[in-house]
């Protein structure tokens, strides 16, 4: 790897974190929450911000990051099914969601995006509410709450 490289990847920081993550999904006018605490990392890497963490559910491990930037987030599980999620305020984006009869492309309309980021501490508290949408239809609205400390 060339020194240009080596530096492109660079790992400022890491430090354990503490890591409390709440869900509501609305769909078809049913609701669930999901809600669970997990040991992760805040890693600082060139300039940014990331939270990792394995989130354990029905006995799978599935690892998450999430990257802050200054007004947007993103958001990406790596489990049977990839999901990866970016969060801007301004715009809708979309996500490739590979099911297993091909992708489909799911819009992302961030209804609202409210984070609070101490990388000092490190501390944060991100709460997002979103929508997805398939072809024009709305296939679930989504509220995230996730907060972390050192």
């Amino acid at each position: 790897m060339t020194k240009q490289k080596e530096e492109e990847f660079t790992i400022k920081r890491v430090v354990p974190v503490q890591v409390k993550l709440a869900t509501t999904i609305s769909q078809d006018g049913q609701q669930e929450h999901f809600s669970f605490t997990e040991a992760g990392s805040f890693v600082e890497m060139n300039g940014k911000y990331y939270l990792r963490y394995l989130e354990h559910q029905q006995g799978q491990e599935t690892p998450v990051q999430v990257r802050f930037d200054e007004q947007l987030v993103r958001l990406r599980r790596k489990s049977v099914v990839e999901t990866n999620l970016l969060f801007d305020p301004h715009r809708s984006t979309v996500m490739r969601y590979r099911t297993q009869y091909g992708l489909i492309n799911l819009e992302v309309a961030t209804e609202k995006l409210d984070l609070q980021l101490d990388p000092a501490t490190p501390a944060g508290r991100l709460r997002v509410s979103y929508r997805l949408k398939n072809a024009g239809q709305i296939v679930g609205s989504y509220q995230l709450e996730l907060q972390f400390m050192a």
